[in-house]
């Protein structure tokens, strides 16, 4: 979900409904894709997810399309933020995955960010530094 908001604050997601960041929206439903969404691609879109290593005019090119929408959110249940999915967020995370920037975690479903994957993402995303 940081990584979603971090999208939308250097503007390669923007949302459209005029809340300014990921928080649940009154409509959303708990923990759930979303049926709709309030985001579209910024402006920094192409240079942002080209700077993750997404090969972002294959993803947006329509032989690349599928079933699966360019863009989808779900809301989280635990933080009620909304995250990344759809064909854009599973190629930023192949792309995180590839170039080990993350890594399979210890239990089923989680991933840690190494210590690489921090500074790239902090650089491209203007995260703050690692404690």
């Amino acid at each position: 979900m940081q990584v979603t908001a971090a999208l939308v604050t250097v503007d390669a997601l923007r949302p459209t409904d005029g809340i300014p960041d990921t928080r649940r929206r009154a409509h959303d439903p708990l923990s759930a894709q979303l049926p709709t969404h309030p985001y579209e691609l910024g402006p920094a879109a192409e240079d942002v997810f080209t700077a993750l290593g997404v090969p972002f005019s294959e993803v947006l090119h329509p032989a690349c399309a599928s079933r699966r929408p360019l863009l989808r959110f779900c809301l989280d249940w635990t933080e009620q933020r909304h995250h990344l999915a759809g064909r854009l967020g599973a190629a930023l995370l192949t792309a995180l995955l590839t170039r080990r920037w993350l890594t399979p975690g210890p239990r089923p479903r989680t991933l840690v960010l190494t210590p690489e994957g921090h500074g790239r993402l902090a650089a491209v995303l203007h995260l703050p530094p690692s404690p």
